[in-house]
């Protein structure tokens, strides 16, 4: 088990922070590295840290999680929504979400919070934070007629898998999505709010954003990226790939 300090290698953390993240471990006997995520998602108030922890291992011993697989989100998966681009130099994981193929009338809410929460396990297993870059072409008014999923979305994440999110890059965006981005934000944590990036219109805004994060060299040719071939769904390492899935 490594210590809060050693895991602050940055000395980025507040003192108040920090003794935060020691009284979790202290309280509730669990991973320093745990323990200082939630201590940062609540800026070191342990009045708020312990019941927000609480919370989530309460969550975690009834829904099992790391048990996700699959079989439990069969038809979210072979839409080819979401899938796992690679790793950053840095090795933080990617994630290419293409709205075009999100189509939440095939599903419910439920079988969507396991599709996310399967590919939130992933990506933790592979690395302490991950980027999400989202394709918005193809977003239509019927979108948002789901925000009861999304607003599911962002609960999960900002409330089991804090400080995991190190990147949200938004591009393609059309201009009917402005309308529904005002209440989509009413989802959205400060500290979440502030890790998502609009990318302008052009190539050339692309391809600066997805190299100033690191991700330059995992963006397909279809995208005006360096990298060829095909990618699968949902090309996570270990997992099998979905061959009904529309390709990339």
């Amino acid at each position: 088990r490594s210590s809060i300090r050693s895991l602050d290698l940055m000395g980025a953390d507040s003192t108040a922070v920090t003794a935060c993240a020691a009284a979790l471990v202290e309280e509730l006997k669990v991973d320093p590295s745990v323990a200082l995520r939630f201590a940062r998602a609540r800026k070191g108030d342990l009045k708020e840290a312990s019941p927000f922890l609480r919370a989530d291992l309460a969550w975690r011993a009834q829904k099992r999680p790391e048990a996700t697989t699959q079989a439990d989100c069969p038809t979210a998966l072979a839409s080819g929504v979401d899938r796992m681009l690679g790793c950053t130099p840095a090795g933080l994981p990617v994630v290419l979400v293409k709205i075009g193929l999100w189509d939440p009338s095939q599903y419910d809410a439920d079988e969507y919070d396991r599709f996310n929460v399967y590919f939130m396990e992933n990506l933790c297993r592979r690395g302490e934070r991950f980027i999400l870059i989202f394709d918005m072409k193809g977003w239509k008014l019927s979108h948002a007629l789901y925000m009861r999923y999304i607003a599911r979305l962002m609960s999960t994440l900002q409330d089991h898998y804090p400080e995991r999110l190190a990147h949200a890059l938004v591009f393609r965006v059309p201009g009917i999505f402005a309308a529904s981005w005002r209440i989509i934000k009413r989802f959205i944590d400060t500290a979440t709010a502030s890790k998502v990036e609009f990318i302008g219109a052009s190539a050339e805004a692309e391809r600066s954003a997805f190299e100033a994060v690191g991700a330059w060299g995992l963006i397909p040719e279809s995208y005006g990226g360096p990298r060829g071939g095909a990618v699968p769904v949902p090309n996570i390492p270990g997992e099998p790939n979905v061959s009904s899935a529309p390709p990339l």
